[in-house]
């Protein structure tokens, strides 16, 4: 029967190692954890379990353009799946959750936030769940590459539902990630099934080069015959630009991707390149996850990737058809620098951590939390805002309580006198003021002000919203997401828990300046790359892969070369104090005036724009401690 579907809705005789293993697990009820390389066919793991078994399977991503690719692709195959994202009407959900509901559904696919939901949770509960499969499942870990909050939330939210199975999926977990997705879970050590890293067909280069070199270096390798398509990684938007201009303009036709650039701009892009109308695109690590390309001749690293997992995770980009694929690393002692500087500039001081634990506890018994305003306004990365609220989380401080909105724009499809009524038929008098206020205004609106800043009120709010979308006849657009939160207990010392999460963000960026060490002692070592690389994972390779650097004998010095840079002018100080004198809130500090000051975008540096002034980026030669030691002093 399995090789009937497997034949019947996806075209293939057989399947990949790893594959029937772990689809084997599923279908046997077992709760299982699939880590595969990149492109060995996780999907197909829960997409054939799932036609096999009865009931719905549930499938969880954070990636959307994944998946409206797959739903689209198991739809043309004649597979009844269907996927709810924030792009979704109210209207598009009802009709998708009514077709889940009268079992007319195989896969639905949802987002973790979306799973989540307490609404969404209520009414899968009453149905039966054959499977959930969660992918990217490493971001559960705080220790992985791509933490992300609401998967902390995913093994409640399973439980919840019964399934038959759980399948956890990952192209990229360490031995501690791994163990992390296990217990939280609920997988036996036994049943994570995990094929070789290895892959026979990409060969590892490392070549070491100061900027100049580098470029030379790109225009050789990418000018050779059978070398594209190929995706060149650099690590700063800026750096992206520049080095497609320079392909460019010496005969290789390339573009740039970033996530600067505009949603359409992206997508233009991005459709060039898998339709081969764009040989080389020269990107950040925003591009790539998700992709299905199976001809990428070429992945070069201009800047070396800031940890082994990204490093096997986008060189596995290539040669997916099984074809002979270069990947190669463009290194010198100066993205070292770069790189372990970054890291150090992203650490908030004390005065930003305290602002954020304030912000939590001021509220009472139940806290809102704008991820996107406690991150721009202390110029905290995300990433590490989300990991203090996951640890005040663990810690018992505070519990999930779902999210909402802090913006609403209702747009009438009809504005005529008759559609109004027709629209707010059927209100109480108190709701039709409020709906009729927001519709007045013709533009967004703050939800928080309306609810005047209670909870409550703001879930009301919400609620009535979506009930007057439900009507078909307005388009309603929510934006800002806010995180809800019960607090559980509040610190008697605000003092102790600062200085704890003060140790939680050292640890992290220790750990990240580890990794980063890692790839550069991996690059200049004598044993075999492609070793070192499944090494990381775990995994021994029976021999050396006898293609990469290392094993033909390729040269590269044990020391690291660094670059002679010119010191801090006199003008270039006077621009510094002028700064200083400005009084720019987003520059307040000297983390933050050496931020600006060394072109690292943060999240103040977006929100304020401040990567457009005439001085962005002036002291960019210079490492960020360098920097920073200016800075301190003009404070």
């Amino acid at each position: 029967m399995r090789g009937d579907v497997l034949k019947k809705y996806f075209g293939f005789s057989s399947l990949r190692a790893g594959q029937e293993e772990v689809i084997d697990r599923v279908l046997a009820g077992v709760n299982t954890l699939a880590v595969l390389p990149t492109g060995g066919g996780k999907s197909l793991c829960y997409q054939l379990p799932a036609l096999m078994m009865d009931g719905l399977a549930v499938v969880v991503s954070p990636l959307i353009a994944l998946m409206r690719d797959q739903v689209e692709g198991l739809v043309a195959c004649g597979v009844a799946a269907v996927r709810l994202d924030s792009a979704a009407t109210e209207g598009e959900r009802e009709e998708v959750m009514a077709r889940v509901v009268a079992g007319q559904v195989k896969l639905l696919y949802l987002s973790p936030e979306r799973l989540a939901d307490p609404a969404m949770i209520q009414r899968l509960k009453g149905l039966e769940v054959s499977l959930v499969a969660i992918d990217e499942a490493h971001c559960i870990s705080e220790w992985g590459h791509s933490f992300r909050p609401s998967y902390i939330q995913l093994p409640r939210v399973v439980r919840l539902l019964r399934p038959r199975s759980v399948l956890a999926l990952t192209a990229t977990a360490s031995p501690v990630t791994a163990a992390g997705i296990r217990k939280g879970f609920k997988i036996l050590k036994r049943d994570q099934v995990q094929t070789s890293f290895f892959r026979e067909n990409l060969e590892f280069d490392v070549t070491v080069a100061d900027e100049s070199g580098k470029r030379l270096r790109l225009l050789e390798l990418l000018s050779e015959s059978g070398r594209v398509p190929a995706i060149v990684y650099a690590t700063r938007r800026g750096d992206v630009e520049e080095v497609a201009a320079y392909l460019s303009r010496h005969g290789v036709a390339a573009r740039s991707y970033h996530a600067g650039m505009s949603a359409a701009a992206r997508a233009e892009v991005q459709d060039g390149f898998l339709d081969h109308q764009v040989p080389v695109i020269c990107a950040t690590i925003a591009f790539g996850m998700g992709v299905d390309m199976p001809d990428v001749r070429t992945v070069v690293h201009y800047h070396p990737p800031k940890s082994p997992e990204g490093w096997i995770q986008e060189s596995g980009r290539a040669g997916r058809d099984g074809k002979a694929s270069h990947c190669e690393l463009l290194i010198h002692g100066d993205d070292r620098a770069m790189l372990e500087g970054m890291v150090v500039a992203k650490q908030p001081g004390r005065r930003a951590v305290e602002a954020v634990i304030q912000n939590v506890f001021s509220q009472g018994r139940s806290a809102v939390v704008s991820r996107y305003n406690l991150s721009t306004l202390n110029d905290m990365p995300v990433e590490l805002l989300d990991v203090m609220l996951a640890r005040l989380a663990d810690g018992g401080w505070i519990v999930p309580d779902g999210g909402s909105w802090m913006w609403c724009h209702v747009v009438p499809l009809r504005w005529d006198a008759a559609a109004r009524e027709r629209i707010l038929r059927g209100f109480s008098q108190n709701d039709r003021a409020v709906l009729e206020g927001v519709m007045d205004s013709r533009q967004r609106v703050s939800l928080w002000d309306l609810a005047d800043g209670s909870v409550v009120k703001l879930n009301k709010l919400v609620a009535l919203f979506r009930e007057l979308e439900a009507g078909g006849e307005v388009k309603l657009k929510m934006s800002h997401s806010l995180a809800h939160y019960r607090v559980k207990n509040e610190p008697e010392k605000l003092r102790v828990l600062v200085d704890e999460v003060m140790d939680v963000i050292e640890e992290h960026t220790n750990h990240d300046v580890a990794r980063i060490r890692m790839v550069f002692e991996m690059a200049v070592s004598r044993k075999c790359i492609a070793a070192s690389l499944v090494g990381y994972f775990g995994e021994k390779l029976p021999e050396p892969c006898g293609r990469c650097a290392s094993c033909l004998g390729k040269a590269r010095p044990r020391k690291w070369p660094r670059s002679e840079v010119e010191e801090v002018t006199l003008e270039e100080m006077e621009k510094i104090q002028v700064l200083v004198a400005e009084r720019r809130p987003a520059l307040s500090s000297p983390h933050r005036l050496a931020r600006f000051l060394c072109g690292i975008y943060s999240p103040a540096m977006m929100r304020y724009r401040l990567y457009q002034h005439r001085d962005w980026g002036m002291l960019s030669r210079l490492g960020f401690d360098e920097v920073l030691a200016v800075a301190q002093v003009k404070y």
